[in-house]
């Protein structure tokens, strides 16, 4: 796929405005309170640059309204290769640079997160609204923190399949192991390449307490949304259900242009949508923008309140795949090996991340059989643990309330989860996840034994 430079609008982009002309440009974009801030936090001081300006007049095609206030931070690095902060709110047409009397200033690092709680601060105190959504524009790598040299080009991950005439996926090698393969640095969200720092999980939970807690009020955002790679993961989600009612996410890999802004934002030419409505639509707006292009998309929209359920749930049916493993060793390790492999349950471009719904699908399937007393794990055993994989799988439903899948996905349910093929990455030891519910990372470590 080829990349659009959109010039005349990086020239905008670049371009300073007077410091006097900001100054009344700031006063004329603080309107009263509105019923939505979106705050799009993008960093682009990587391989995504050109990217920025595509979104950025995707976005001024709606524009803020009474409604809507549509604004922007921007890490980014202008032609000539200096690196600038800048914000913006976007009006129809018009992105108006308000930050402009800061252009000589030092720039801002995105992976930093007291860059996120800065830009937060901003968007809430001068653009007040009854519903706030955060939206992080950049790479994502789900829950692993990799660590190595640079960043990858989205477009390299695809190729033309010319019998479809769409870009499919190549699946020769796993993501996570591409990365270290090419010697790249870490693909965190927010990844801020002059610095080389990115904001690791521990860094995106910190900086989102201290924004609900300081400038929400001890209140959530009503959706955090990743334009960003693999991040609808259980793991993801356990991090932002504090902070936030819905997630909006992709299982899979994003192409470079990301989400289509100007499909985001049509809702709201029609009046201004409830949290859940517009996490649906964004949803469907993936759709729209991708299922002429790829073979190989996914988004979901996730209702958060029902993660804590979903993760006890987990640990739960671990516990007893555990005690399972102990009655009957050999064919309890050859069944969880089988329904989560590559071969019988949906994965991503990272092979690591399973999809969880066919996962504990694929488990029914095989422990059904068992029941017949082919094993010596005990029936009733056999039984706790398919009733509460039903349990989870009823929960799954509720929680994913909007999916979209390309061709190639069709089973994608909406919620990933790590399992991974070989051994277990060291980040993910440090996860809130694997701390909180510790029976699933010892599954993880007899399954791969």
């Amino acid at each position: 796929m080829k990349r659009c430079s959109y010039i005349l609008l990086l020239f905008f982009l670049t371009t300073k405005i007077s410091a006097d002309l900001a100054t009344t440009l700031i006063n004329k974009a603080q309107p009263t309170r509105k019923q939505w801030t979106v705050l799009i936090f993008a960093a682009a001081d990587n391989n995504l640059r050109d990217f920025a300006a595509r979104n950025i007049k995707q976005m001024a095609t709606i524009g803020s309204s009474s409604l809507l206030n549509i604004v922007v931070h921007l890490d980014i690095r202008l032609v000539g290769n200096r690196k600038t902060s800048r914000r913006y709110y976007i009006e129809k047409n018009q992105p108006i640079h308000v930050n402009a009397a800061d252009d000589n200033k030092p720039p801002m690092d995105s992976g930093d997160p007291q860059t996120l709680i800065s830009a937060a601060k901003w968007a809430i105190e001068n653009y007040p609204a009854e519903h706030y959504a955060l939206i992080f524009w950049n790479h994502g790598t789900g829950i692993i923190d990799p660590v190595g040299g640079r960043l990858l080009n989205m477009e390299d991950l695809y190729f033309y399949n010319a019998e479809t005439g769409t870009y499919d996926l190549d699946r020769t090698i796993g993501f996570l192991d591409l990365i270290e393969m090419m010697n790249h640095d870490p693909k965190g969200i927010c990844w801020d390449d002059t610095t080389g720092n990115y904001l690791t999980n521990q860094k995106l939970e910190m900086a989102l307490a201290e924004i609900c807690t300081k400038f929400l009020r001890g209140q959530k955002f009503d959706i955090i949304g990743f334009d960003a790679c693999l991040m609808s993961m259980l793991e993801v989600a356990d991090i932002v259900k504090k902070f936030a009612r819905y997630q909006v996410s992709s299982q899979e890999v994003e192409p470079g242009a990301g989400w289509n802004y100007g499909i985001v934002f049509a809702p709201f030419a029609h009046g201004a949508p409830s949290a859940d409505s517009f996490a649906r639509a964004i949803v469907q707006a993936y759709t729209t923008a991708y299922h002429r292009i790829t073979r190989d998309f996914t988004l979901s929209a996730l209702d958060l309140s029902q993660v804590e359920s979903l993760t006890n749930n987990v640990n739960t049916v671990a516990q007893l795949l555990l005690q399972a493993i102990n009655a009957d060793s050999a064919t309890m390790k050859n069944i969880i090996r089988t329904c989560k492999s590559s071969t019988h349950c949906t994965h991503f471009d990272e092979p690591s991340y399973k999809d969880l719904y066919h996962f504990y699908s694929n488990l029914l399937d095989h422990l059904r059989p068992l029941l017949g007393g082919k094993s010596r794990v005990p029936i009733t055993t056999l039984q706790s643990i398919m009733t509460t994989i039903e349990e989870g799988r009823s929960t799954m439903r509720s929680m994913v309330i909007a999916n979209t899948t390309g061709p190639n996905l069709t089973k994608a349910t909406g919620l990933s989860i790590y399992f991974p093929e070989r051994k277990m990455h060291p980040s993910y030891r440090k996860t809130n996840f694997a701390n909180h519910y510790p029976r699933w990372v010892e599954l993880i470590t007899q399954v791969l034994v």
